[in-house]
């Protein structure tokens, strides 16, 4: 713990930028990593169900079952934040992911393997609250939505992270010693990145600024002093929190999709490599990540902290950039491309806003971790949800060959249910957006 105790002054400003920038950087790192401790299981599905490893129905289960048990988690872990030392509960959830991981790759039964992906669905789950409480912690209000922003990028640095790695460990493991270890060195190498974010924690990770020494930050004069319990309980009783976790839902049931299954759609439905296709992936995340950090900036300065005119804007973009992506016949890169830059400009922002700076907007300082939980319970059971209906329109031949459910129409346009499935819910999205109103402006908000 590094202390700022005695300082006054400039030296005193100087001392609490260089900590709320290593407190950025650590959480961008460290989250990023909570990724790729994630999606290493997104990267192996072709592999695993063409070595037979497990079916595609098994693959579905198994991912359902993490992201039901992040939702369940987000909620207990966002109000257990408020209240912790985030710096060790943050390393403490990401220990436990990284040996899920490591355990994976032994090849488990998938009842097991359902078992302990649940676990790591609960572990992943203590990130974004630790995130999000140590951020308002360390920035007042009205620069939350800037510092969300930049932090959002985590998630995006995380995908592209675990694209190039996971690429990369999969082609040198499968020369190396077989194609049976290419699934395999996913989940070790993800275990062992897991190892280097929890040295990350322990060494920038900062829980407040008081732990270093540092005056707290202050509460906003129309904001009235109140308990933990007391803020809580208002997020649990505000409507508006509970219609942008339904939002966030069904957004995050489009997003998973896409990061679960975009690899495989296209490696299926348009002939892609397993390389090529993560290739046109990563460029969601790529963009994402600009989305991201951009987001909070332009929503703080042009709009006065209001987010939901650019949260239904991405809304939009994002129904269109499926359509683009699922109903257009044939390999066409350029489109391809095109579609994932667009879902990833709609992605940063909708994660950034739906994925809980709208709820945290709404309820006090000290229930930041509760609202998060709430808006990330919508997200992660929808997106759990998702994960499970996915799985079931995906379909295995006798001769091993993987297809996808859906009807031929006579001129021979086929039309896939996984696209149906995966716009619908985009669009559904934007209709719960919309209802969840405006914040009031933060000058207007009295905690009572």
């Amino acid at each position: 713990m590094r202390s700022a105790k005695g300082l006054v002054g400039a030296a005193l400003d100087r001392a609490y930028r260089i900590a709320r920038l290593r407190q950025v950087a650590a959480m961008l790192f460290v989250y990023a990593i909570y990724y790729i401790c994630r999606l290493a299981f997104s990267a192996s599905k072709k592999d695993m169900i063409e070595q037979g490893a497990y079916t595609a129905k098994e693959i579905g289960v198994v991912g359902s079952a993490m992201l039901i048990a992040y939702a369940i988690g987000k909620i207990l872990n966002g109000f257990i934040a408020d209240r912790v030392n985030v710096r060790r509960y943050v390393m403490f959830g990401l220990f436990v992911s990284a040996a899920a991981n490591f355990a994976v790759g032994f090849h488990l039964p998938a009842v097991v393997l359902t078992v302990v992906w649940f676990v790591n669905g609960f572990a992943q789950s203590v990130g974004a609250p630790c995130c999000v409480v140590a951020l308002s912690r360390w920035w007042p209000k009205e620069k939350r939505g800037t510092y969300y922003g930049i932090w959002s990028c985590s998630n995006n640095l995380g995908e592209v992270l675990a694209y190039i790695l996971t690429a990369g460990v999969m082609v040198w493991a499968a020369k190396s010693f077989g194609a049976d270890y290419a699934w395999r060195s996913c989940f070790w190498g993800a275990a062992a990145m897991g190892a280097v974010g929890i040295a990350a924690a322990a060494l920038f990770f900062g829980n407040s600024p008081e732990d270093e020494g540092l005056p707290p930050v202050p509460v906003a004069e129309t904001e009235v002093a109140i308990d933990t319990s007391g803020g809580q309980k208002i997020a649990l009783t505000t409507p508006a929190v509970w219609i942008i976790a339904v939002a966030g839902g069904l957004f995050a049931a489009s997003r998973y999709a896409v990061i679960d299954w975009g690899i495989f759609f296209l490696q299926v439905k348009k002939g892609y490599s397993a390389t090529d296709a993560a290739m046109v992936i990563m460029v969601n995340s790529i963009v994402g990540a600009v989305s991201s950090g951009l987001s909070g900036v332009i929503s703080d300065r042009f709009f006065r902290s209001s987010r939901q005119e650019l949260a239904v804007t991405a809304g939009l973009m994002n129904v269109v950039a499926l359509v683009l992506f699922m109903l257009v016949p044939g390999r066409h890169v350029w489109l391809d491309v095109t579609a994932m830059v667009l879902f990833g400009l709609a992605v940063g922002i909708l994660l950034t806003f739906l994925g809980g700076l709208m709820a945290v907007d709404r309820v006090p300082k000290c229930a930041a971790g509760a609202a998060l939980g709430i808006a990330g319970f919508g997200s992660y059971l929808g997106a759990g949800l998702q994960s499970a209906v996915s799985g079931c329109l995906v379909e295995r031949g006798a001769d091993g060959t993987v297809s996808l459910a859906g009807h031929v129409f006579a001129n021979g346009y086929s039309l896939d249910w996984l696209a149906v499935f995966w716009i619908g819910v985009a669009a559904l999205s934007v209709v719960c957006t919309i209802a969840s109103g405006k914040r009031r402006k933060p000058d207007e908000i009295v905690v009572q």
